[in-house]
């Protein structure tokens, strides 16, 4: 009891002077006393008032406490101490480091039986764990500091896990039970008398809850009755949350312009104090804001100082990431893009699984059956046996209700399994259907070049040495033919080897492609260079047949199309990535007039998915350029 009599002093004296001459009185009292306890004490106070305007000197002043407190052997202002640090890691989001200090103050008031502390000291705890996104621990210890604050009929502590509830049910999206506690927490406040912040704190909770509901004039006006008890109370925190709101408000409502103003001042004032976790909350509501107004260079710069912070919050975390991942698409960063959009996806799968939902819905009716309990029992003795069967009924309502729950989770989970397993199935035949294909187009090829050569070429051959033994008789027409002869036997020789190019068998891909263009350079009028940068990397046979048919078909299109004077021709390796990139002087085409059912880019649309490549396709009155670049590893996996 002596330790929240302390609490109340406390109050009284921020309530007789203003915030500023408190302070300034406090750092006189440092100054010019010599007295050990009572500067450890100012010490302590000091780390109190500045926790939300200057967290940094707060926790400056706390430790200059704490360490006296040590030297003095003084456990309960140890236990105090704690409590504090508790309160100001929270601020600053080191919510493990508050649980751990709450824990040694919870440990002291429960060895010396003090029931006013230990509700606090569950309170906080239920503070701390809403704020880490941990909803089901949050509830448990919200439901233990209302029950003892009842029982020992401290109001303004009842009004104050009312309303912390009502927070609760936001996250968890039960809006309309969230109203009703605000409404009942603000019922209380208003007999009692409270502070303006803690009018501020529930005005804020309601405009949450209307916000959520999509009820935006309700919403606007309480966070503007929010806001307008935070400036009179002078609580920086509380007017950054206000106009974080405001902000979220214009957003939901596409005002996207209209909603920087709130929104930068919540951030500078958060950014400024080092309130952390409302931070990354303002960070990517202002990179939202951005991005729908197409400035993402300037989303992505706000969004990446969250980046900087070990982010506990899940909530939070989650939706930074998602629009970090949004912004890096838009602006083609397809690594990035992917790496947020994983762990956006691994924070949102944590934040509500079924089996918490569950608990949190059981300890919600226990905590009401309990409370009827009690009512029961204080009004008359004789109505508890009904009552203690209307509890049975309950639970086993509750019961039945758990199973179904169970069931349906059991059910979904065996569905998503089964969808999982069919589009991986689908995949794994696509992959065939595509790798069937292309070795039977190279087999074919084979087979056509493999005629040519031995039966086309021999026979043509055998028809030259027959011709020849008449060129005895000079005749001008037989060698005519055998002219024409040889001019055919070359001709099939080219085809053969366009087929299946023996460089391709008998060297390396970046040899079979260099012969190739250097072949393609000699018999054309058009320019062709090669060009390697990096080292060459071993690939698979398959790909590296692919890799080449690719190319071949871009270099046949513009020696066909594009009326080019010059090609160019480039392979580079870095780490475990190919790129291969095809450009000429051409003419260009528009992509959106080409037909896509020409066999050359339909030949090159399954090679690419084949070999899972990304591509980069421009074309214009300049040229065209069409890159594809490839993942070395992915290849290894097929």
């Amino acid at each position: 009891m002596k330790l929240y009599i302390t609490f109340l002093v406390c109050l009284v004296c921020h309530a007789l002077t203003s915030q500023n001459q408190v302070i300034d009185s406090m750092y006189s009292v440092v100054k010019n006393t010599k007295n050990d306890t009572i500067v450890a004490n100012t010490h302590y106070e000091l780390a109190w008032a500045l926790k939300l305007s200057d967290l940094q000197k707060a926790m400056t002043h706390m430790d200059t406490a704490m360490t006296s407190y040590q030297r003095l052997k003084m456990p309960r202002k140890i236990a105090l101490s704690n409590f504090q640090y508790s309160v100001l890691f929270r601020i600053s989001g080191e919510y493990q480091k508050a649980i751990h200090s709450l824990s040694a103050y919870q440990e002291y008031v429960e060895k010396v039986n003090d029931t006013v502390n230990i509700l606090f000291a569950h309170y906080e705890k239920g503070v701390i764990y809403s704020q880490k996104g941990d909803l089901e621990e949050s509830l448990k210890e919200f439901y233990k500091a209302n029950a003892i604050a009842e029982t020992v009929h401290n109001d303004n502590m009842v009004g104050n896990t009312i309303n912390s509830i009502g927070l609760v049910y936001n996250d968890l999206e039960k809006y309309d039970e969230a109203i009703k506690s605000f409404e009942k927490a603000l019922a209380l406040y208003k007999r009692i008398n409270v502070t303006d912040e803690q009018l501020g704190d529930v005005y804020n909770g309601l405009g949450s809850s209307y916000k959520n509901k999509e009820n935006y004039t309700e919403a606007k006006e309480n966070y503007e009755k929010a806001l307008e008890v935070y400036k009179s109370s002078n609580s920086e925190f509380g007017v950054a949350i206000a106009n974080f709101h405001l902000g979220v408000i214009a957003i939901e409502q596409k005002q996207f312009k209209e909603a920087l103003p709130f929104l930068n001042i919540a951030y500078e004032i958060q950014k400024k104090n080092d309130f952390e976790s409302e931070f990354i909350k303002t960070l990517s509501s202002l990179g939202e804001a951005y991005f729908e107004l197409g400035e993402y260079e300037k989303s992505e710069l706000i969004l990446n100082e969250g980046l900087q912070f070990d982010i506990e919050n899940k909530l939070s975390a989650k939706d930074l990431y998602f629009e970090l991942y949004r912004t890096n698409v838009k602006q083609n960063n397809t690594k990035e893009a992917l790496k947020f959009h994983e762990k956006y996806t691994s924070y949102k799968d944590s934040i509500y699984i079924q089996e918490n939902i569950k608990s949190i819905n059981l300890l919600q009716e226990q905590f009401e059956t309990a409370k009827k309990e009690r009512e029961i029992f204080e009004q008359n003795l004789q109505l508890q046996k009904q009552g203690t069967r209307m509890n049975y009924l309950i639970g086993i309502s509750a019961f039945l209700l758990l199973v179904c729950l169970l069931l349906w989770f059991i059910y979904r989970q065996r569905q998503k399994r089964k969808n999982q397993e069919i589009i991986a199935l689908k995949r794994e035949y696509q992959i065939k259907s595509l790798e069937a294909l292309i070795e039977g187009e190279e087999k074919e090829r084979f087979r056509i070049a493999k005629e040519l050569h031995d039966g086309v070429n021999g026979d043509l051959s055998t028809i030259k040495y027959k011709l020849s033994s008449l060129l005895e008789m000079n005749n001008k027409v037989i060698k005519e033919a055998i002219t024409m002869i040889d001019d055919s036997c070359k001709q099939v020789r080219a085809i053969s080897h366009n087929l299946v190019p023996p460089s391709l068998e008998n060297f390396s891909l970046t040899e079979a492609i260099e012969n190739y263009c250097t072949d393609m350079d000699t018999v054309n009028t058009t320019n062709i260079n090669f060009q390697v940068l990096g080292n060459e990397l071993s690939l698979p046979q398959k790909a590296e047949i692919n890799i080449f048919r690719i190319v071949q078909e871009l270099i046949t299109n513009s020696l066909k199309h594009a009326e080019a004077t010059e090609i160019d021709v480039q392979i580079s390796f870095q780490n475990d990535s190919l790129q291969v990139t095809v450009e000429d002087d051409g003419k260009g085409f528009d992509k959106n007039e080409v037909s896509t059912k020409g066999i050359g880019l339909s030949n090159i649309e399954s090679r690419i998915q084949y070999l899972h490549a990304s591509v980069d396709f421009i074309s214009n009155d300049r040229g065209t350029s069409y890159t594809f670049e490839i993942d070395t590893k992915k290849l290894n996996d097929n």
